[in-house]
């Protein structure tokens, strides 16, 4: 006799769910700021696959060494351990609208010089490539403190999570297509094209920002300023962001939890052999891998604003990173592809729910004056042990199998998420 009733009332339910999360969504695209910005960040993320593609498969494939292969992992990783803590500086104190700009152009200069070489020099000479990759992260990393500590004056805190949900979204889907894209250009008109649509994707994303409304600097920083920076200066700012980082256990907390988390990225580097090694694949099931991959991180990145408002944030942390430890360990036993893209899958969207909740507590913890710094901390102290791990990693993996190095990376991963939860600050922090 209940049964119509109670059908009835789980889809109105369902139904006021959905037009709960579509509305948030709304809100989000009629912010032109907003839309200005994800806009140029996507067409920025599909140029940016024309850059990267198979860069890690061309050198396996060329050395057989993983420890080749890390090498290009630690590269990539230097410039955040380098620069980070001092980009925060630069975000707290200088206009963080014009910062995106310069970067961005910054950016579009350093691939237009490579097509020019590639022009001249009639191919893409690894060192190169090498010092590009460099440069470009160098810049990235200057730019990425200077746009997370603006959302939440762009979006609002309540939006925060829903909004670096769809940036990752959109990055993912980019990267997917870019590298479709990409592959099919490069063989039919060569590499300077693609370099020249790289390029043109970071002049769009500068014209972006600079249309878009955003706020230029803190106002504690604004009247600091105009005095330049001097190296007292910048290590007086990084201890004043270091001291207000510790006032928040939270923030505190994931500073150390995010360096001991990513000592497992050490198997990034390790794929390609794990492709061949324990799947029997070459390139074509690497590729099926990265495609996983991407659709997984799309899942998570749509998935975490709903699931932080409905769970918290500390929750959806611990959860997210419980599940990648898992899955890591998964793969690692793994000998069957389709339960391989299974697990990659669920893992990467796990990841990326992680990060995206990780930055959320951080940027929606502390004042607008201390985000640059605190956030450029955290990315620094995040990827520090990065490079050290991949070249680890890489050189075990010389000498024992390549699964033993995963399943090592899902046993950390498992340990660090028991940790955070542990930490009530980390375990109950919410937006």
């Amino acid at each position: 006799m209940y049964g119509p009733w109670v059908e009835r009332n789980s889809l109105r339910r369902n139904r006021e769910a959905l037009k709960l999360i579509t509305d948030v969504y709304r809100r989000l695209f009629r912010n032109r700021s907003f839309a200005l910005l994800w806009s140029g960040q996507t067409v920025s993320y599909f140029g940016d696959a024309f850059f990267n593609l198979a860069v890690m498969w061309v050198v396996w494939s060329e050395t057989q060494s993983t420890l080749q292969t890390a090498v290009i992992q630690a590269i990539w990783h230097l410039p955040d351990v380098l620069f980070a803590p001092l980009a925060g500086v630069f975000a707290d104190r200088w206009n963080r609208k014009a910062i995106m700009v310069a970067t961005n152009l910054g950016a579009a200069a350093v691939v237009g010089a490579v097509a020019l070489i590639v022009v001249v020099a009639g191919h893409l000479p690894p060192v190169v490539a090498f010092v590009a990759i460099f440069k470009l992260n160098g810049l990235t990393t200057f730019m990425q403190p200077a746009r997370a500590s603006l959302m939440p004056a762009v979006v609002g805190k309540d939006l925060l999570t829903t909004a670096q949900g769809v940036f990752a979204t959109a990055r993912e889907t980019a990267a997917l297509m870019g590298s479709a894209t990409a592959g099919l250009l490069i063989a039919a008109a060569g590499t300077v094209w693609a370099l020249a649509v790289d390029a043109a994707s970071f002049v769009f994303v500068s014209l972006c920002v600079a249309l878009a409304r955003l706020p230029g600097r803190a106002s504690a920083a604004a009247s600091d300023a105009g005095r330049g920076l001097s190296a007292r200066g910048v290590a007086r700012d990084l201890r004043d962001g270091w001291r207000r980082a510790s006032h928040y256990p939270a923030v505190f907390a994931l500073l150390w939890l995010g360096a001991l988390i990513n000592v497992a990225s050490l198997v990034g580097p390790l794929w390609p052999a794990l492709v061949q090694e324990r799947l029997g694949g070459g390139a074509e099931v690497y590729g099926l891998l990265l495609a996983a991959s991407a659709g997984g991180a799309m899942v998570g990145g749509l998935a975490a604003g709903p699931l932080e408002r409905r769970f918290g944030a500390g929750r959806l942390l611990v959860t997210s990173w419980s599940l990648a430890g898992i899955c890591t360990l998964g793969i690692a036993g793994s000998t069957w592809l389709a339960a391989t893209m299974v697990l990659e899958v669920v893992e990467s969207g796990a990841i990326v729910a992680g990060m995206i909740a990780t930055g959320a507590i951080t940027i929606a913890s502390v004042p607008e004056a201390y985000r640059g710094r605190i956030f450029g901390i955290l990315r620094g102290l995040s990827v520090v042990l990065i490079p050290m791990s991949a070249l680890a990693g890489g050189w075990i993996a010389e000498f024992v199998e390549v699964w033993i190095m995963f399943a090592f990376a899902g046993v950390l991963v498992l340990g660090v998420a028991l940790l955070a939860w542990a930490n009530p600050h980390v375990r109950g922090a919410r937006i």
